[in-house]
């Protein structure tokens, strides 16, 4: 008598698993904090169209796992904010500034970390 190997099988759980963790493996395969260190800019492309690449806002992500985040408040003086950074892994991996998540998403002329895709607004990194 013939076995059928199905999705339900006990065999083929470790089949099933191993294939998912082998596509997770490499999708962050190319997502190391070399890959992300360094100078950032803000990017809008919302429907107000501000330029925020000005001076006032910037992100430094350095190699030894710390950032420095200089962003406008509402009274035009910058807030700068400082602490530790990481990546959490996930679908797609996140960049952690303390608290704070930004999903990364990397393409052959940048590195983007991205805030709010609905207006248009991340962080980017040029190659």
């Amino acid at each position: 008598m013939k076995r059928r190997l199905s999705l339900g099988s006990r065999r083929s759980i470790p089949i099933v698993a191993t294939c998912v963790l082998m596509g997770c493996h490499t999708a962050e395969e190319r997502v190391t904090p070399a890959v992300l260190v360094g100078y950032y800019t803000l990017v809008s492309t919302g429907p107000e169209g501000r330029d925020m690449s000005d001076s006032l806002n910037h992100l430094l992500l350095r190699a030894n796992g710390t950032y420095d985040l200089v962003e406008p408040t509402e009274t035009g003086a910058a807030s700068e904010k400082q602490g530790a950074w990481r990546i959490m892994p996930g679908t797609p991996p996140n960049v952690l500034l303390g608290q704070a998540g930004y999903p990364i998403d990397i393409n052959n002329q940048e590195v983007r970390l991205l805030v709010d895709l609905d207006i248009g607004i991340w962080w980017v990194k040029r190659k």
